[in-house]
């Protein structure tokens, strides 16, 4: 009923029947460019076009399986978000969720083959998830499946990740643009995406003619922990004379960043002002850390949640449609905390 009652005010609004509405919002080609322009402006204006895209999910469930940290209380935010995101996409649809946890390496292959295959769960969600017998698996259920920022290098399940080369680039070039040349990057290269940022700021290194000297610009920590990377970088500036010691802090999260500033505290290091700090991370942290805003590239993290539905819904369309590798772009985010390196332009790069 309610389509019938948006097709009759398109028709309204554009002077042009009933039946031809529906013959150019059904796809078919026997109508006129000019019938076809108005109607389709029309359909866009009252959200029509979008439902169109977004139907109904023709699925009773959705099992998604991402690693532990996402489910507890002070667990992992980013990947907490991204289940927001799969919630909200769901929200319009009568599609129940089950979520199980499943660690990035040497997962539970019964548990994951009891969650996915439950009869219940007509289509699969894997939240950054590595294994790969756990992906080659999925491939074999006969059930719709998005991985979201994952190792896919058999490229045979649609995904959706950030663009973490052009994130990492991003990062670096911010620094690089305003002069900075002893920038110092501080990351974990515990997950495959790590290192494809990592390889975006060489790759930024590399556009500014800059040589990356991995003893000097790179600092690699186990984990995100703060109190890891001020312990690192306490230890990395009094191994160095002052002369050494970075313009600039890249730091692949907003805890990083709050170790980075535990850190230069007691080295009298003020920030902006002595030394510039940028991060990569999503807006909650950027916006909201716990020792203020830094300077960083927002990392997209429920938008990643709602595109992998949408990713379903294209599935479940055209089965036989290629395989999607969805990639979104982070967006700069500006806290204050990055200036124009003018004072340090006649200043060797070492």
């Amino acid at each position: 009923m309610a389509g019938r009652l948006k097709m009759d005010e398109i028709a309204v609004q554009t002077g042009y029947s009933v039946s031809t509405v529906s013959r150019v919002l059904s796809g078919k080609s026997y109508t006129s460019d000019r019938a076809r322009e108005a109607i389709v402006q029309c359909a866009r204006r009252l959200g029509v076009l979008e439902d169109l895209a977004c139907g109904r999910l023709l699925i009773n469930g959705i099992a998604v399986f991402a690693p532990a940290r996402t489910f507890s209380a002070r667990g992992d935010l980013f990947y907490h978000e991204v289940t927001r995101g799969i919630a909200q996409a769901t929200a319009p649809h009568d599609v129940h969720i089950s979520y199980c946890s499943l660690e990035e390496q040497h997962a539970d292959i019964a548990l994951f083959l009891q969650k996915a295959g439950d009869k219940n769960s007509n289509a699969i969600i894997i939240i950054g998830v590595d294994d790969p017998t756990v992906l080659k698996l999925a491939e074999t259920l006969g059930k719709p499946c998005v991985l979201i920022n994952a190792d896919n290098r058999e490229r045979r399940l649609d995904a959706v990740s950030p663009d973490h080369r052009a994130i990492g680039f991003n990062a670096a070039r911010h620094l690089l643009e305003r002069g900075y040349r002893r920038i110092l990057t501080i990351t974990t290269l515990r997950r495959e995406t790590l290192y494809v940022r990592l390889e975006g700021v060489k790759e930024a290194y590399r556009h500014f003619h800059v040589a990356f000297d991995p003893k000097q610009d790179l600092m690699v920590t186990e984990g995100f922990s703060a109190s890891e990377a001020a312990s690192m970088l306490t230890a990395w500036l009094e191994s160095r004379p002052k002369a050494q010691w970075p313009q600039a802090l890249l730091c692949a999260s907003a805890e990083m960043a709050t170790g980075m500033k535990q850190a230069l505290k007691p080295h009298g290091l003020r920030i902006p002002e002595d030394i510039a700090l940028i991060s990569t991370d999503f807006d909650w942290h950027l916006e909201h850390g716990a020792t203020g805003p830094v300077s960083g590239i927002a990392v997209p993290c429920r938008e990643l949640g709602v595109e992998a539905v949408h990713l379903l819904q294209t599935r479940l369309n055209r089965p036989q449609a290629p395989v999607f590798n969805l990639l979104l772009q982070g967006r700069l985010v500006e806290g204050g905390t990055v200036l124009d390196a003018t004072r340090f332009a006649a200043l060797p790069r070492f």
